[in-house]
């Protein structure tokens, strides 16, 4: 999953007022100010609370933070000071400018404008007070000391891939077939895991069956919420690998309640989110070694004539095939399936034995 965000450069005359920020005097700073300006037409909405859905267009409402970097010549190597590396879109101390809907674009409260010669590269994370501490190197992002929030203050917590070597804001992005942008190309990926349940029935037992099931809770126990971020990039000589990891801190206690309350389970074989769960982002984890890391499932099953009886079975998160580990930038969908052994008769009929009663019925 990708979001996709441009810096476009403003048109028409910069007003007097505006001030440029340059670094150095050496390559100036031309009048095409750098501003941001969402691949989308209108405003978008989360798909769920505190995610970004996946179709490239970024929340109006939301902010991020970019770091912005210039270079001489084409980009070599992070930080490389042959090539007249330094901060540019950046705060004096390095940290990055955070950015926000201003009008019809995305801009920083302060302007920055295209230096008249080099190149910039750049990097982003969202949303832009996301917890925890970030910096930039030459591995890439670097978060330390991330907490994932209570349920309901969730948020899709984003880095993206550098975009290197950009002198202007255009025709850097095409987007669909109807949608075209001008604009440096800032791609975001996934920095938690999406956690969903959907519950179904193993048989259709929509006709011709007398039995009802209901979920009550699903809950999430014994995961790690806590944990630094490492987005371990290597690039340079025209290739760019990274193997983003997070490293779990603390214990893993936490727990989270997916749903609560009364669904009726479908019962034709289809597989469907119960009304009113919460789509979970989560920190990614292995549970190689956290045998403890369970799901509890608590839920009823009753005929017409039992009511319902009650049931809470839990499942362990390391028992899956694919799917023993969490990471980063993936959805996993877990599927809850109901079933019950039919009741079957097996009728058998003995043999009669034979009695002669005695004595004789003499006549």
């Amino acid at each position: 999953m990708k979001k996709v965000l441009l810096l476009a450069a403003a048109a028409g005359i910069v007003l007097s007022g505006c001030v440029k920020n340059e670094p150095a005097d050496t390559f100036g700073a031309s009048d095409s100010k750098i501003t941001f300006e969402a691949p989308a037409v209108g405003a978008t909405t989360r798909a769920i609370p505190g995610e970004i859905d996946n179709s490239a267009a970024y929340p109006e409402k939301e902010s991020f933070n970019v770091w912005g970097w210039y270079h001489q010549g084409d980009y070599t190597t992070f930080g490389d000071s042959g090539n007249a590396w330094t901060n540019y879109m950046t705060q004096k101390d390095g940290k990055p400018i955070t950015v926000a809907k201003e009008g019809n674009t995305w801009a920083p409260e302060t302007d920055y404008f295209w230096p008249k010669t080099g190149k910039l590269t750049f990097a982003a994370y969202s949303p832009a007070d996301a917890a925890g501490t970030y910096t930039h190197t030459a591995n890439g992002l670097q978060i330390a000391g991330f907490t994932v929030p209570a349920i309901g203050d969730q948020y899709d917590l984003m880095y993206s891939d550098r975009a290197y070597n950009r002198t202007s804001s255009d025709n850097n992005y095409s987007g669909s077939a109807t949608n075209t942008y001008d604009g440096v190309d800032i791609v975001f990926h996934h920095a938690l895991s999406s956690i969903v349940f959907k519950v179904g029935t193993k048989e259709n037992y929509s006709t011709g069956a007398d039995i009802d099931f209901k979920i009550k809770s699903i809950t999430i126990k014994n995961v790690y919420n806590a944990g630094n971020f490492n987005e371990t990039l290597t690039d340079g000589s025209g290739s760019t690998t990274r193997t983003p990891a997070w490293t779990a801190t603390g214990n893993a206690d936490a727990q989270y309640v997916a749903f609560t309350g009364d669904f009726a389970v479908p019962e034709d074989k289809t597989y469907t989110e119960p009304t009113g769960a919460a789509d979970l982002i989560l920190l990614p984890q292995s549970f190689e070694s956290n045998t403890a890391a369970v799901v509890e499932i608590v839920y009823t099953y009753g005929t017409d004539a039992s009511g319902a009886i009650e049931a809470t079975e839990t499942f362990n998160l390391n028992s899956t095939t694919n799917a023993k580990a969490w990471e980063p930038n993936k959805r996993y969908t877990y599927r809850i399936i109901f079933g019950l052994d039919k009741i079957t008769f097996a009728p058998i009929v003995e043999n009669w034995e034979d009695v002669t009663v005695e004595p004789d019925i003499e006549l």
